[in-house]
């Protein structure tokens, strides 16, 4: 594995660190507040390709594409990167293909394992896409 792709590894491995700290880090006298801060138990991501575009995935059985992941599992010594889709949603509650009318993302169980080095990049997204609050209000 070359040096790029060891960086690449390390901040998977560093945005699962904190990702796991958001879900699991319990106090005695605040319960889980680490999470009802962030607001999220995900850091939502894209994945970049070898060519620089978002690697996008389709779960055929629910009929939407994505290029937005939560990291799941990472094993480095299998350069094996395990995400669950992260469905874009739109402001009627529906999956949606194009990311300009999407104003949430959805947390789904489908997962798929990625070859590390196929990747060349990892972009964070913020936390609030996952708990966007949406009102609709009338125009009149």
């Amino acid at each position: 594995m070359d040096e790029q792709q060891n960086c690449l590894c390390d901040v998977l491995k560093e945005i699962l660190h904190f990702q796991n700290l958001i879900e699991h880090t319990w106090t005695k006298h605040f319960n889980y507040l680490l999470l009802k801060i962030v607001g999220s138990d995900t850091i939502p991501i894209a994945l970049l390709t070898r060519r620089g575009t978002h690697l996008q995935l389709t779960d055929y059985e629910s009929g939407f594409t994505t290029c937005y992941f939560r990291i799941e599992n990472i094993d480095v010594s299998s350069n094996l990167l395990t995400v669950s889709f992260l469905c874009p949603m739109s402001i009627e509650g529906e999956p949606i293909m194009r990311s300009e009318e999407m104003v949430t993302l959805k947390k789904t169980n489908r997962e798929a394992t990625i070859n590390i080095t196929t990747l060349s990049g990892v972009q964070l997204l913020s936390t609030s896409l996952l708990s966007a609050n949406i009102f609709v209000e009338s125009k009149w």
